[in-house]
């Protein structure tokens, strides 16, 4: 389960697997529970259903303005789970690879994830940024401008995310010249596919069918986190690194702590929890 491809420059893939799996569940979690969930209840709705990829509110007795503000406090906690991943990552720059991964993926998800939705719902009118009941554009007018003005501002603040990202792992990745960017590259696409695929298995779960799969578990981790498919491109390969290439060795406690996270959430929110 290891790559050996440069003698002890290692890469343990399954515990590459759980992290990155772990860091995508958490994201959600966090956007859902944390932002949707929470706000839900403090707004004084009524918390119907917790699925792992989406919240219900009854929102009877609430205002107009509070239904909006439980339809931006998703991408807020991902916007913050963004922002403070990576400011803790540039302060620890002596601590273990493992952390310093965890936390380079963890930004990266919480920002690709608010500018992923601002094109999505430009794009489709659906989700947090859409003009459903639930949306924060319910009711603009004129709706075709202001779903434009999204998909044009989600389009360039999600490729600004990708460059920041690559950035990020400028000061991670170590190593020099092109083998930094065939690194980083390896070690973004076993990501993206470790924390995709446990997404979509999760996702079978949910008692409302294909619709949850497609419109938020496919479409938020499928192509909402696409950026890092591509991304890598933009690691500076002019760098010559003192710091030796990024290492993720065998970690049993990072399996295990990840693994139970994913487990727990799937068993508890994968079905869909009714309060």
């Amino acid at each position: 389960m290891q790559d050996r491809t440069q003698g002890k420059n290692r890469i343990d893939l399954l515990t590459l697997v759980v992290i990155s799996a772990f860091a995508y569940q958490l994201a959600i979690f966090l956007h859902e529970m944390g932002g949707h969930g929470l706000s839900c209840f403090l707004v004084g709705g009524h918390v119907l259903e917790l699925g792992a990829f989406y919240v219900n509110c009854d929102y009877t007795g609430v205002t107009e303005l509070a239904i909006r503000w439980v339809a931006f406090a998703g991408p807020f906690v991902s916007l913050l789970l963004g922002l403070i991943s990576f400011v803790i990552l540039g302060r620890i720059p002596n601590r273990g690879p493992h952390l310093k991964f965890f936390l380079w993926l963890l930004g990266a998800l919480g920002l690709m994830n608010i500018t992923g939705y601002l094109l999505f719902s430009g794009l489709s009118g659906l989700g947090d940024f859409g003009i459903s009941r639930d949306g924060i554009l319910y009711q603009v007018s004129p709706a075709w401008v202001w779903r434009t003005l999204e998909t044009l501002v989600g389009a360039a603040s999600y490729f600004g995310v990708a460059v920041l990202s690559a950035r990020q792992m400028d000061k991670i990745i170590g190593g020099a010249g092109v083998d930094r960017i065939r690194r980083a590259r390896r070690i973004a696409l076993l990501a993206y596919l470790s924390g995709v695929i446990v997404a979509l298995l999760i996702s079978l779960l949910n008692p409302a069918g294909i619709t949850i799969i497609l419109i938020s578990a496919a479409a938020g981790s499928l192509g909402g986190t696409s950026g890092l498919l591509w991304m890598m491109q933009f690691v500076d390969r002019k760098i010559e690194s003192p710091v030796p290439p990024l290492q993720i060795p065998r970690s049993w406690p990072w399996i295990v702590v990840g693994l139970a996270f994913i487990l727990v959430y799937a068993a508890v929110f994968g079905p869909t929890l009714h309060p």
